[in-house]
């Protein structure tokens, strides 16, 4: 057995050269230490045999020999580092190596120049690591941003048609139902007056929708940066832009603790604006709506919770209602069924996650997650729709 000592700080400090040499082995590193000239392996640990696909025997052979397990694009660039280290620079590459798996295997090498008092570089040190698996996710994460930014101007092309292509051939339906009605309407009978209300209603519905398949877009396209936002303030917003809604219904909210969170304040105000919207509006007709908004702080995420005493929404149905353009019992008083899909939307766009917990007759509590330490770049991840 090993034995140690401690020192003055009361650290373990080894005092067997084999204990030091043992410990070099509990790393997925691979620990090197060569001579200022490249001539002579000073140290390597097992490691090497792992990520080289070479055993240490050839190194300590050839101690350049671990170039020939370098990807040719690779090699140059790499023995431009072996100078800069003699010449007393630290290096920093990456780069692929080990021919047998076709140089699919990525390192990262940092070294440094080991000098004495006098300045001069006596030793190179330094370590080798597989960077794989985080060059497979680079390459996941850039295929995703591609296809986000595909997705994105596939967005902005709907915007455009939207908002110019499909809105003047309605303003001008609009316009000649509008004239019809004002030039001849007093010689329409009962069943023609009846015919131009349809009419009439229907362009209004189907400008609703396009404003609403206008706004579902902007989740993306207009979208602000993340940042810290107190949710309590951005509901207390959100609440007050409902007042005339809340006082025609009577409808009672209460709020609980509500966190700080890294997000989009105008879409997270959007968020809570739309859920409470949707509970008012659904409540039962002959009830008082009684709302309670709740967070919930969990390891990874908060967890909002908004609750209603409404009907419930029935298990089979829970999935459809944060589909674009579900009726729901709304319809007729002019909703167009998007406010919902547009919050799963945002929330998603937050990498967070929506659902609701209901039962018939029991009410509902939508729920939705902000993940914690959200940035920027992990904001503008793949639609997951």
């Amino acid at each position: 057995m090993n034995s140690a000592r401690t020192d003055d700080e009361n650290r373990v400090v080894p005092d067997d050269l084999d204990l030091l040499l043992q410990l070099t082995e509990y790393t997925d590193d691979s620990l090197w230490m060569f001579t200022p000239d490249w001539e002579n392996v000073i140290f390597a640990n097992s490691t090497y045999e792992d990520i080289f696909g070479e055993p240490v025997a050839s190194l300590e052979a050839d101690p350049t020999s671990f170039l020939d397990a370098v990807h040719p694009d690779d090699r140059e660039r790499v023995a431009d580092g072996m100078e800069q280290l003699s010449a007393g620079e630290s290096t920093d590459l990456e780069f692929r190596v080990d021919p047998a798996e076709d140089y699919g295997t990525w390192v990262w090498v940092q070294g440094k120049p080991v000098v004495d008092e006098a300045g001069e570089v006596t030793a190179l040190a330094g370590y080798t690591r597989d960077i794989t698996r985080r060059k497979e996710y680079q390459r996941e994460l850039e295929h995703h941003r591609e296809a986000l930014e595909k997705s994105n101007e596939s967005l902005r092309e709907f915007a455009y048609i939207a908002s110019h292509d499909l809105q003047e051939p309605l303003r001008m339906v609009s316009s000649y139902v509008d004239l019809l009605e004002r030039e001849y309407g007093d010689q329409f009978d009962d069943e023609a007056e009846e015919y131009m209300e349809f009419a009439v209603n229907g362009a209004k519905r189907m400008k609703r929708m396009i404003n609403s398949l206008l706004e579902y877009s902007r989740v993306h396209t207009q979208a602000e940066e993340f940042d810290e936002v107190d949710a309590a303030e951005v509901f207390e917003s959100a609440r007050q832009d409902l007042e005339l809604l809340i006082a025609d219904h009577s409808a009672e909210i209460t709020v609980g603790d509500l966190p700080t969170v890294s997000a989009d304040r105008d879409q997270l105000g959007q968020v809570f604006q739309n859920l409470v919207k949707n509970a008012v509006e659904h409540a039962e007709k002959d009830g008082t709506p009684r709302i309670d908004v709740t967070a919930t702080d969990r390891p990874d995420a908060y967890e909002f919770a908004v609750s209603d005493n409404g009907p419930g929404i029935p298990a089979d149905e829970q999935d459809d209602v944060f589909e674009i353009f579900r009726q729901g019992a709304n319809a007729e008083a002019g909703n167009t069924g998007i406010g919902l899909a547009i919050t799963r939307r945002i929330v998603q766009r937050h990498g967070g996650e929506i659902w609701i917990e209901s039962e018939q007759g029991e009410g509902a509590a939508f729920k939705f997650t902000i993940p914690k330490g959200l940035n920027v770049a992990e904001s503008e991840g793949v639609d997951h729709e």
